[in-house]
């Protein structure tokens, strides 16, 4: 029996992500027009990791009870996110700023512990 009437889905929506990551046309999103290369990034970053979700929560699930495959809400947040930043870093995200909800992104900002690869037995 399904509960909730309304799509988890939004083909169409992340039709658009896909063509945007695809073409980088601004047009599909609007608000990409005032990004600077930092924003881009991080706006593309979110958009896979939102994909990532999606695809993950469909595999994950396969078909429900509820009749849900798969459930976009993540695609929906990062958009609205960054469409309502309106050019400027949603709020939390800003690389630049000390106190930001964001992780390490690159090597170079990873800890020296962190980065230590573990030396695997021989033979594999």
């Amino acid at each position: 029996m399904q509960l909730r009437a309304d799509p988890a889905y939004d083909h169409k929506l992340a039709e658009r992500i896909v063509v945007y990551l695809e073409t980088r046309e601004p047009s599909l999103f609007p608000f990409t027009a005032k990004f600077d290369d930092a924003r881009l990034k991080a706006f593309i970053r979110d958009l896979r990791e939102a994909l990532a979700d999606l695809q993950d929560s469909g595999s994950a699930r396969k078909t429900s009870a509820s009749g849900f495959i798969m459930r976009d809400q993540r695609l929906h947040d990062v958009v609205r996110e960054w469409a309502a930043a309106d050019g400027d870093w949603p709020p939390g995200s800003d690389p630049r700023a000390y106190d930001t909800s964001l992780g390490s992104s690159e090597p170079a900002d990873e800890s020296p512990a962190a980065a230590k690869v573990i030396p695997q037995p021989a033979g594999r």
